[in-house]
């Protein structure tokens, strides 16, 4: 499964919006096995979209996002995993064994890490329980 992250440093950037740095990591059973990072100009949505498509990926993790956004990324079939944030590397590893993320809820959150972008805003499931 191709699952990319925006990326701030170590840290899941805080806007995907003005995201500058994706993550597209290869998972396979319960690891992370591949990993690259792409570049792409901030708010140049053409950009990311392009990056998604090239890498075939799949779960879109981020910080906060816009609506607009949110429904163009799902118009991509990309399953957006919205208002996370903490450690890129903790959260993957945690996603990946297929273990709840919500403890990475932004703070503030309005739905403490039930967000998940697929036609709802239900409680977040993890990469063992998908029905894609």
């Amino acid at each position: 499964m191709r699952v990319a992250m925006t990326v701030w440093g170590d840290r899941v950037s805080p806007v995907l919006d003005c995201a500058r740095t994706l993550l597209v990591v290869e998972m396979a059973g319960s690891k992370v096995v591949e990993k690259a990072l792409e570049y792409v100009e901030a708010g140049y949505l053409p950009g990311m979209i392009r990056i998604i498509r090239k890498h075939g990926v799949q779960v879109l993790i981020c910080g906060a996002v816009s609506q607009e956004l949110a429904n163009i990324i799902e118009t991509c079939d990309v399953e957006l995993i919205p208002f996370l944030a903490g450690d890129a590397e903790t959260i993957l590893e945690t996603f990946a064994r297929g273990q709840s993320i919500s403890a990475f809820a932004m703070p503030g959150c309005r739905c403490a890490g039930g967000c998940r972008r697929r036609n709802d805003w239900s409680t977040l499931k993890t990469s063992g329980d998908r029905s894609r």
